[in-house]
């Protein structure tokens, strides 16, 4: 069975890939990374991908998303298998697939809830404990004439925390926050139950009582949840000099409305990882930001992650090639498991 890879792979995919699908069952190739993504340092041309789509079997992507141009050259293409959907929009790619009868598949099993939620509370201690800022006053030489940081921090035991949006990654978060004695509130769509509310260690309010109430908010909700989108009139909910983090999804906030709060000191910070716009640009509205933690979408791309994602797609193609159900399909399949 012919695999081929597409876009830029880490040493370590390439790795788990090389272990997992192995010759002569399967045939792995490379296309659209640096190179040829294979080590010899080959250059793609036009011709070597379109016969390399042209071959293969299963085409695993993990960035942008195939278009109908793509499909028109892969002739025999059995399964598209994604190892995430990331930020991007995938919708012409499923319906792509969907006119081609291809079926597509990507990892939803939560692997990354963990790391996001470790992520999420690293970024609110060191907001509150103002890390880049102390960081740069030790390099810069001033701590030799003075300590401003004296007592000028907080902790986030004893804070009040607001989760807004209580999934798989919001819930590893409360967990962690509890722990660490924070007072966690949060507000869903939908309310837990009771027992789950008191294991996890939360207390439910509605959005206009949890907002101002808080010290840190902090965003949990999927791409799609527009009703939970973050702009002026949520920021001028929160408590004045409140922190607020978002591991979630850019879309889901105003950069604009997220930059006038931190400027006018209606939020005493903001930790973001992700972004409206993805690698973030100069000339973003929150280019010169004052007291913003920014970090490259790495909250839930560990090491330990990535591996777990590489071995669940390479075990979904394992299950194609032996003719067993998919998992985790997007869109029931319409043809290519037999």
């Amino acid at each position: 069975m012919n695999v081929l890879v597409r876009g830029a792979i880490s040493a370590l995919g390439q790795r788990v890939l090389a272990a997992e699908l192995t010759a002569p069952r399967f045939c792995l190739e490379y296309s659209g990374g640096d190179g040829d993504n294979s080590g010899n340092g080959s250059v793609e041309t036009a011709a070597d991908r379109a016969a390399k789509f042209a071959r293969c079997d299963v085409i695993m992507v993990d960035q942008e998303p195939l278009t109908e141009a793509d499909f028109a050259l892969l002739h025999r293409v059995r399964l598209v298998q994604r190892l995430g959907r990331g930020q991007y929009d995938i919708s012409g790619e499923l319906a792509a697939a969907r006119a081609h009868g291809v079926p597509v598949a990507h990892n939803k099993s939560g692997f990354a809830a963990a790391a996001t939620a470790e992520h999420t509370v690293m970024a609110a201690l060191a907001l509150l404990r103002r890390l880049p800022d102390a960081d740069a006053f030790v390099r810069s030489g001033e701590w030799l004439a003075s300590n401003r940081f004296d007592a000028a921090t907080r902790q986030l035991a004893g804070a009040s925390v607001a989760l807004v949006g209580l999934g798989r990654v919001g819930a590893a978060a409360a967990r962690l926050l509890s722990a660490f004695g924070a007072d966690v509130g949060y507000f869903s769509r939908t309310r837990l139950d009771p027992a789950r509310e008191r294991e996890l260690g939360v207390k439910y309010r509605p959005l206009a009582e949890l907002l101002p109430a808080a010290d840190v908010v902090s965003l949990h909700v999927r791409a799609d949840a527009a009703d939970y989108r973050f702009g002026a009139a949520e920021f001028a909910l929160t408590r004045p000099g409140c922190y607020f983090v978002n591991t979630s999804r850019g879309g889901l906030v105003d950069e604009a409305a997220l930059a006038s709060a931190l400027r006018s000191g209606r939020l005493a910070g903001a930790a973001l990882d992700v972004f409206a716009a993805e690698p973030l640009s100069p000339g973003s509205p929150l280019d010169g930001a004052p007291n913003l933690l920014l970090t490259p979408h790495i909250a839930g791309r560990t090491r330990e992650v990535a591996e777990m994602y590489f071995r669940s797609a390479c075990a979904n193609i394992v299950r194609l090639e032996e003719g067993r159900p998919l998992r985790d399909l997007i869109e029931p399949m319409t043809r290519g498991a037999h």
